[in-house]
């Protein structure tokens, strides 16, 4: 990918002089005063925002709805400054994908959970007090302050540091120094959280993890079919910039799952919410039938003032690097409302070339692409929208998300709300349902939980980084 992109920045050279002049004519004239040039007296004072409008007026999908120059305040703080600039179509929820960070105060490295405890967990609140809530456990990281402890996905939290937990601190598990926590368990039977025990539980203090997305797999073998099951949870291709072992974990799976001789697939993507293009490019080449491989994936669609607006990403060969193609015909996918961006568009840019099932909940409808911009002297970085994504049929109608074939809510029955890989896990249970030929979908949703005492009403990650779009780059 990033070879084809080249031809489009080499491209802009010419039309990037003519827009910064046009630019700096404008800005010229706001700054005069009286027929006094001041425009050096203030040039410290402007110059990141300066820097911001410029970038932006090149690359930003939607640059031809930003405020004319004349409009701007560039001496407003940069974070400030770049929100006037950006597009009512961009984002949701009064919350955009483009996006500002100050490479001053920024520590994260490429790995999305650096300074973690290493869980990700839902917050529930109680039915008898909508300030008080729940931490339910949603996956654990292998070699985490949490894994350490023996925390698993199921459990919950129930307190920490001997408080309730509320809107105010419920911050304390996203990281910080050594905590105590109040574990506890559903039971089915009574139908509450129960305490495991009166005596807290220490925790390290947060530290980097090793989030390796490929977080598990499995095979099961029902009569003559062989089923695959991969749990990946972010597209990220290693753990610091340029590195490749997460692809190479991929890979590594990918041929295991060829040497098991598997003839179905189970993608689960709940938790998956998004990152690289490239790491999607991957895993449908991994995924995809073999008649497919060479053929255009999808494309990238820029502004008119890139040359060429469009670039092309193919089912590349070349990608497979000692993985192996599973060849599938068919691909079950496990979504909730957090599956996003490049596992959209694994769904997007499959469904030509063979058939996707969705299981789960719609998801969250993120069809855009993003490039980071760094400017190291000024210590900024933007990562503004700069193409939509379409498949090889120019089909990118997924803005409110896929709607699931299949809905399954993994939270409303908690007495379903097992590990990974378990048989009668919600989820997956659904899908092996289908393979085997039958649709257990109403038994699963019949006998869901009607808590009295709990209910989930928001989702949270720990310490992940949003993507806020597909990273074209």
């Amino acid at each position: 990918m990033g070879n084809e992109l080249l031809p489009i920045f080499a491209g802009m050279k010419t039309k990037n002089f003519l827009i910064l002049l046009i630019i700096a004519l404008i800005f010229s004239a706001h700054l005069a005063s009286c027929g006094e040039d001041r425009r050096l007296e203030y040039a410290e004072q402007t110059k990141t925002d300066e820097w911001i409008d410029d970038t932006m007026r090149v690359y930003y999908y939607w640059y031809d709805e930003m405020p004319r120059s004349s409009k701007l305040n560039y001496f407003a703080p940069p974070f400030e400054f770049f929100a006037t600039l950006l597009s009512s179509k961009d984002g949701k929820n009064n919350t955009p994908y483009s996006t500002i960070d100050s490479l001053k105060t920024s520590t994260r490295s490429i790995s999305d959970t650096e300074n973690s405890y290493g869980f990700q967990f839902a917050l529930a609140s109680s039915a008898n007090s909508s300030n008080q809530y729940y931490a339910q456990i949603l996956y654990v990281v292998p070699g985490s302050p949490a894994s350490d402890i023996n925390l698993k996905r199921g459990d919950w939290i129930l307190k920490v540091d001997g408080e309730a937990i509320t809107a105010n601190n419920y911050g304390k598990l996203l990281s910080g120094s050594a905590r105590t926590l109040h574990i506890g368990h559903y039971d089915a039977e009574s139908n509450q959280l129960m305490a495991n025990t009166d005596n807290p539980v220490s925790i390290a203090a947060s530290r980097t993890v090793d989030d390796n997305p490929v977080h598990y797999y499995n095979t099961y073998t029902k009569g003559d079919r062989k089923i695959g099951y991969l749990v990946y949870n972010h597209f990220t291709a290693g753990a610091t910039e340029g590195s490749q072992e997460y692809n190479t974990s991929l890979r590594t799976v990918s041929s295991y799952f060829a040497s098991q001789q598997v003839t179905d697939f189970i993608l689960d993507l709940r938790y998956n919410n998004g990152g690289l293009l490239s790491c999607a490019q991957l895993l449908c080449t991994l995924l995809a039938p073999s008649g497919s491989l060479g053929k255009e994936l999808g494309y990238l669609q820029y502004n008119d003032r890139f040359n060429p607006r469009t670039v092309s990403f193919s089912l590349d060969n070349n990608l497979i690097q000692g993985g192996s193609n599973l060849n599938l015909s068919k691909l079950y996918v496990l979504t909730t409302g957090q599956t996003a961006s490049s596992s959209e568009v694994i769904i997007n840019c499959l469904k030509p070339y063979m058939d996707v099932v969705v299981i789960g909940q719609t998801t969250e409808g993120k069809n855009v692409g993003s490039i980071s911009f760094s400017n190291q002297e000024l210590q900024i970085k933007i990562s503004p929208i700069v193409c939509q994504l379409f498949n090889s049929r120019g089909e990118s109608s997924y803005a409110s998300g896929f709607s699931p074939d299949y809905t399954v809510n993994e939270s409303s029955n908690l007495s379903l709300f097992l590990p990974f890989g378990e048989e009668k896990e919600a989820l997956l249970s659904v899908a092996l349902g289908l393979i085997e030929g039958y649709n257990n979908t109403e038994s699963v949703s019949a006998s869901a939980t009607r808590s009295a005492t709990i209910r989930t009403t928001l989702f949270n990650s720990i310490d992940r980084r949003a993507t806020g779009a597909v990273r074209i780059r």
